[in-house]
Protein backbone atom coordinates (compact mmCIF):
# COMPACT_ATOMS: atom_id res chain seq x y z
CA UNK A 1 0.00 0.00 0.00
CA UNK A 2 1.45 3.36 -1.03
CA UNK A 3 1.58 6.36 1.23
CA UNK A 4 -0.21 9.66 0.75
CA UNK A 5 3.40 11.37 -0.44
CA UNK A 6 3.68 8.43 -2.65
CA UNK A 7 0.92 9.37 -4.40
CA UNK A 8 1.25 12.93 -4.57
CA UNK A 9 3.41 14.49 -7.91
CA UNK A 10 4.24 18.08 -8.54
CA UNK A 11 3.15 18.39 -12.57
CA UNK A 12 2.45 21.29 -14.71
CA UNK A 13 -0.98 21.43 -16.10
CA UNK A 14 -2.16 22.57 -19.33
CA UNK A 15 -4.31 21.85 -22.65
CA UNK A 16 -2.72 20.38 -25.88
CA UNK A 17 -2.23 23.37 -27.42
CA UNK A 18 -3.81 26.43 -25.34
CA UNK A 19 -2.28 27.85 -21.99
CA UNK A 20 -4.10 27.33 -18.83
CA UNK A 21 -2.87 29.65 -16.02
CA UNK A 22 -4.36 32.71 -14.13
CA UNK A 23 -5.43 36.13 -16.57
CA UNK A 24 -3.24 38.36 -15.70
CA UNK A 25 0.08 36.07 -16.01
CA UNK A 26 -1.44 35.00 -19.57
CA UNK A 27 -2.11 38.31 -20.31
CA UNK A 28 0.47 40.42 -18.84
CA UNK A 29 -2.13 42.57 -17.12
CA UNK A 30 -4.97 42.70 -14.12
CA UNK A 31 -7.66 41.17 -15.90
CA UNK A 32 -10.38 43.54 -15.68
CA UNK A 33 -13.75 42.90 -16.14
CA UNK A 34 -16.82 45.20 -16.34
CA UNK A 35 -20.32 44.18 -16.29
CA UNK A 36 -23.82 46.13 -16.07
CA UNK A 37 -26.39 45.15 -14.19
CA UNK A 38 -30.08 45.84 -15.52
CA UNK A 39 -32.42 47.54 -13.38
CA UNK A 40 -35.37 46.75 -15.14
CA UNK A 41 -35.90 50.77 -16.32
CA UNK A 42 -33.96 53.06 -18.75
CA UNK A 43 -30.91 53.73 -16.07
CA UNK A 44 -28.52 50.53 -15.71
CA UNK A 45 -26.01 52.50 -13.98
CA UNK A 46 -22.07 52.77 -14.42
CA UNK A 47 -20.18 49.48 -15.20
CA UNK A 48 -19.30 47.37 -12.16
CA UNK A 49 -15.19 46.58 -12.99
CA UNK A 50 -13.74 43.35 -11.12
CA UNK A 51 -10.30 41.78 -11.28
CA UNK A 52 -10.75 38.33 -12.54
CA UNK A 53 -6.91 37.56 -12.16
CA UNK A 54 -7.53 35.12 -9.58
CA UNK A 55 -9.74 32.81 -11.73
CA UNK A 56 -7.86 30.27 -13.85
CA UNK A 57 -8.45 30.91 -17.60
CA UNK A 58 -7.37 29.81 -21.11
CA UNK A 59 -5.92 32.39 -23.64
CA UNK A 60 -6.96 30.81 -27.30
CA UNK A 61 -4.58 33.85 -29.06
CA UNK A 62 -0.89 32.28 -28.12
CA UNK A 63 0.41 28.81 -27.96
CA UNK A 64 0.26 26.46 -25.07
CA UNK A 65 4.52 26.73 -24.88
CA UNK A 66 4.23 30.90 -25.07
CA UNK A 67 4.53 31.31 -21.04
CA UNK A 68 5.37 28.83 -18.80
CA UNK A 69 2.84 26.15 -17.63
CA UNK A 70 0.70 26.32 -14.17
CA UNK A 71 2.71 24.50 -11.69
CA UNK A 72 1.17 22.85 -9.09
CA UNK A 73 1.58 20.20 -5.97
CA UNK A 74 -0.62 17.25 -6.47
CA UNK A 75 -1.18 16.30 -2.43
CA UNK A 76 -2.85 13.35 -2.31
CA UNK A 77 -5.60 12.59 -0.06
CA UNK A 78 -8.37 10.02 1.20
CA UNK A 79 -10.84 12.47 -0.62
CA UNK A 80 -8.62 12.98 -3.59
CA UNK A 81 -6.08 15.66 -4.70
CA UNK A 82 -5.50 18.88 -3.08
CA UNK A 83 -3.76 21.44 -5.69
CA UNK A 84 -1.24 23.44 -4.36
CA UNK A 85 0.36 26.48 -6.26
CA UNK A 86 4.08 26.15 -7.48
CA UNK A 87 4.15 28.71 -10.15
CA UNK A 88 6.66 31.65 -8.52
CA UNK A 89 4.70 34.45 -8.26
CA UNK A 90 1.52 35.76 -6.49
CA UNK A 91 -0.61 32.79 -6.26
CA UNK A 92 2.63 30.70 -4.89
CA UNK A 93 1.31 28.89 -2.31
CA UNK A 94 -2.38 29.15 -2.62
CA UNK A 95 -4.52 26.59 -3.76
CA UNK A 96 -6.62 25.86 -6.83
CA UNK A 97 -10.67 26.30 -5.30
CA UNK A 98 -14.15 27.26 -6.69
CA UNK A 99 -15.52 30.32 -5.78
CA UNK A 100 -19.11 30.67 -5.25
CA UNK A 101 -19.81 31.12 -8.79
CA UNK A 102 -18.47 27.90 -9.77
CA UNK A 103 -15.45 29.56 -11.52
CA UNK A 104 -11.89 27.90 -10.77
CA UNK A 105 -9.81 30.40 -8.45
CA UNK A 106 -6.72 30.94 -6.05
CA UNK A 107 -7.80 30.35 -2.71
CA UNK A 108 -6.27 29.97 0.86
CA UNK A 109 -5.57 26.57 1.95
CA UNK A 110 -7.79 26.15 4.64
CA UNK A 111 -10.91 25.18 3.10
CA UNK A 112 -9.82 24.28 -0.26
CA UNK A 113 -11.86 21.72 -1.79
CA UNK A 114 -9.78 18.15 -3.08
CA UNK A 115 -10.19 17.15 -6.89
CA UNK A 116 -10.24 13.88 -8.63
CA UNK A 117 -8.03 12.69 -11.87
CA UNK A 118 -10.61 10.71 -14.55
CA UNK A 119 -9.29 8.95 -17.54
CA UNK A 120 -11.09 8.77 -20.63
CA UNK A 121 -13.20 5.99 -18.89
CA UNK A 122 -14.81 8.07 -16.45
CA UNK A 123 -12.50 6.64 -13.62
CA UNK A 124 -10.62 8.39 -10.99
CA UNK A 125 -6.89 7.69 -11.19
CA UNK A 126 -3.88 8.55 -8.57
CA UNK A 127 -0.43 8.28 -9.16
CA UNK A 128 -0.43 4.65 -8.75
CA UNK A 129 -2.48 4.09 -11.84
CA UNK A 130 -0.05 6.38 -13.84
CA UNK A 131 2.87 4.94 -15.51
CA UNK A 132 3.88 7.57 -17.79
CA UNK A 133 5.02 11.27 -17.15
CA UNK A 134 2.65 12.70 -19.87
CA UNK A 135 -1.18 12.19 -19.64
CA UNK A 136 -4.40 13.93 -20.69
CA UNK A 137 -7.55 13.41 -17.76
CA UNK A 138 -10.06 15.30 -17.03
CA UNK A 139 -10.40 17.42 -13.47
CA UNK A 140 -12.95 17.08 -11.08
CA UNK A 141 -13.74 18.70 -8.40
CA UNK A 142 -14.66 15.93 -5.83
CA UNK A 143 -18.32 15.50 -5.37
CA UNK A 144 -19.70 17.82 -7.90
CA UNK A 145 -18.47 18.46 -11.83
CA UNK A 146 -15.45 18.24 -14.28
CA UNK A 147 -13.91 21.45 -15.32
CA UNK A 148 -14.30 23.19 -18.60
CA UNK A 149 -14.47 26.37 -20.56
CA UNK A 150 -16.48 29.19 -19.61
CA UNK A 151 -17.17 32.45 -21.28
CA UNK A 152 -18.37 35.66 -18.99
CA UNK A 153 -20.89 38.05 -19.96
CA UNK A 154 -18.83 41.53 -19.98
CA UNK A 155 -15.08 40.34 -20.10
CA UNK A 156 -13.17 39.39 -23.38
CA UNK A 157 -11.08 36.32 -21.01
CA UNK A 158 -12.32 32.46 -20.97
CA UNK A 159 -12.18 31.04 -17.80
CA UNK A 160 -12.43 27.69 -16.00
CA UNK A 161 -15.75 26.64 -14.02
CA UNK A 162 -17.28 23.64 -12.69
CA UNK A 163 -20.82 24.54 -14.18
CA UNK A 164 -21.55 21.03 -16.24
CA UNK A 165 -20.74 21.99 -19.55
CA UNK A 166 -18.68 19.79 -22.17
CA UNK A 167 -15.53 18.69 -19.93
CA UNK A 168 -11.57 20.09 -20.46
CA UNK A 169 -8.95 17.58 -21.10
CA UNK A 170 -6.04 18.41 -19.99
CA UNK A 171 -2.53 17.60 -20.27
CA UNK A 172 -0.61 16.98 -17.41
CA UNK A 173 3.43 16.99 -17.41
CA UNK A 174 4.78 15.07 -14.15
CA UNK A 175 7.82 16.62 -13.03
CA UNK A 176 8.59 15.23 -9.65
CA UNK A 177 7.13 11.89 -8.16
CA UNK A 178 6.59 11.08 -4.49
CA UNK A 179 6.90 14.93 -3.50
CA UNK A 180 6.65 16.46 -0.11
CA UNK A 181 4.99 19.36 1.15
CA UNK A 182 7.19 22.23 1.00
CA UNK A 183 7.52 22.17 5.29
CA UNK A 184 8.26 18.69 5.86
CA UNK A 185 10.91 17.32 3.46
CA UNK A 186 11.69 14.45 5.64
CA UNK A 187 7.75 13.06 5.26
CA UNK A 188 7.66 9.71 4.25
Amino acid sequence: MTTDRQKSFIATLGTDNIPLHFPDLLHGEPAIASSVFASGGFFTGPPQRRDDSHRLGLHPEISADAIPGLLLYFRYTNYGYRLYIRTPGPYFGKCIGVDTSRFVVAVPIAGSPTFNLINRHNRAMTLDDIREDSLETYIQVSGSGLLHRQNLYGSKYTYIANKGQTPLLCRLKIHERNATYLSTPDEI
